[in-house]
């Protein structure tokens, strides 16, 4: 997937904390987030596919975080009393799909299937008025502070569960799409680092579904079994378990908890080859594992890459 990128210096991945997310798409809005609906969108054209994300900032009052106000701008509720310069503002018709603050909250404010106002005169690849073909995601910020990382943790997981509901082919910054207007969101976001969580995070996601299809063809060639071996089966120090257990056994009992646990926890995963050992296994065992051995090589593959 084409990315706009910055030459700016990645933030470490060593501790990185991305956290799996339970998010959900309903009828074009995401459940359990807060929902605050704007009257700012109308619909998109109907030969356009959702195909752009648009990343923004925004904070207001200008480089002020925490306060109500850009829901209120969001909802055409801001009161131009409250600040000097909501005076020049606060009759702006303008919205986005989602606005993440600091700490991680994320709000929705236009269901995706509508077209949210929250790129304006704009052009991406020769296309204009990208409010046409885009999500919008609002980060609470500015041009001249570093953003959170929960905000990195929860745009990333949006990411990637907007780019499994809709052809999403690009992302880009509002200062890509309209650089006489706009510089947002700045220099101080990191796309190094965003790309780098979201292949993270596209690694996981498949290794945990490719994972489900090996338990899946265990138990469509009734291998996998409802109890675990005896307990002094696990104490084995020899590769696979080789002296105490069965290879489906090591690979239900062993390999697939060690590889959840480091998933759950966060952790870096390991590279390994476990192909050439299953394929010997199983030329011994008389079961058709052909599929289950192209499955536990895509595995494999998944781990180097």
């Amino acid at each position: 997937m084409p990315i706009k990128t910055k030459p700016l210096q990645i933030k470490s991945l060593k501790n990185m904390t991305l956290k799996n997310s339970s998010f959900k798409i309903v009828d074009d809005w995401i459940k359990n987030v807060k929902q605050v609906k704007s009257p700012y969108y109308n619909d998109r054209p109907t030969s356009e596919p959702i195909s752009l994300l648009v990343i923004h900032n925004i904070s207001l009052p200008p480089n002020q975080y925490g306060g109500p106000y850009v829901e209120q701008l969001f909802t055409g509720k801001l009161d131009p009393n409250e600040h000097a310069y909501f005076a020049d503002i606060y009759q702006l018709q303008v919205s986005s799909h989602l606005f993440i603050r600091r700490n991680g909250e994320i709000i929705q404010f236009v269901p995706f299937n509508k077209r949210a106002w929250h790129a304006g005169k704009s052009k991406f690849e020769g296309k204009e008025n990208c409010n046409d073909f885009s999500i919008g995601i609002e980060l609470e910020g500015c041009d001249t502070d570093d953003f959170t990382e929960v905000q990195y943790q929860q745009l990333a997981n949006l990411t990637i569960l907007l780019q499994q509901t809709y052809p999403i082919k690009n992302i880009t910054g509002h200062s890509d799409i309209a650089p006489d207007r706009k510089t947002d969101p700045g220099p101080c976001f990191d796309w190094n680092y965003y790309q780098a969580l979201l292949t993270q995070q596209t690694q996981i996601n498949a290794m945990v579904n490719q994972i489900n299809l090996i338990k899946e063809e265990l138990e469509n060639l009734t291998l996998w079994q409802p109890s675990p071996p005896a307990a002094e089966a696990f104490l084995s120090e020899q590769p696979f378990a080789l002296d105490t257990m069965q290879p489906h056994e090591w690979l239900q009992w062993i390999f697939i908890p060690r590889m959840q646990a480091l998933i759950d926890a966060k952790a870096e995963l390991p590279k390994f080859a476990l192909h050439p050992y299953f394929e010997e296994a199983f030329k011994q065992q008389d079961i058709d594992a052909n599929y289950l051995l192209t499955l536990i090589k895509q595995l494999d593959d998944l781990s180097v890459n």
